[in-house]
This record gives C-alpha cells, structure tokens and sequence, in this order.
C-alpha cells in the first residue's frame, strides 16, 4: 500500500508543449556524433600528437574522461565553419 501512494505521489515536471517554459526533450548522442581523437586527426588532415596539443590549449572543443579525449562532430565541424 505504501509503494502505491508513493506511485501515485509522484509529480510530472514537464510544462504544456507551446508553454514559456517548455523544456525541449532530452536526446542522447550518437556513436557518429562521438569522435576520438585519431578520428579527429583524420578529418582534420592533422597529427594524432597535434590534435591532443589543440584539445589541451582549448584551441578545439573536447572533453577528457580520465586519461581519453572525446569530441563532439557538430562543434568541431561549428569551429571549421567559422
């Protein structure tokens, strides 16, 4: 009975489509999306060496999880646009 009131206490955050505050849904990234350096290396006609010196400098947009640096396709592809 105590988990069925919790159930039913449960609240619905997310506001009306077309409302102020809606909030645009979540979605995940995807493999392709998700670049490692050598591939970035490639894309970009550089050294492996080169593209981790950039990524450590802030010079291309990364993010290190523990020791591996990932990149996101779309902003590498924003800071060759610009």
């Amino acid at each position: 009975m105590l988990f069925a009131m919790a159930a039913t206490a449960t609240h619905n955050n997310h506001t009306p489509s077309g409302g102020a505050n809606a909030v645009p849904p979540v979605r995940g990234l995807t493999r392709a999306e998700v670049m490692t350096a050598p591939e970035v290396a490639e894309l970009l006609g550089l050294p492996v060496s080169t593209v981790y010196y950039l990524a450590r400098r802030g010079e291309i947009p990364a993010c290190r999880f523990g020791r591996a640096w990932r990149f996101l396709r779309p902003r590498i592809e924003e800071k060759l646009a610009a």
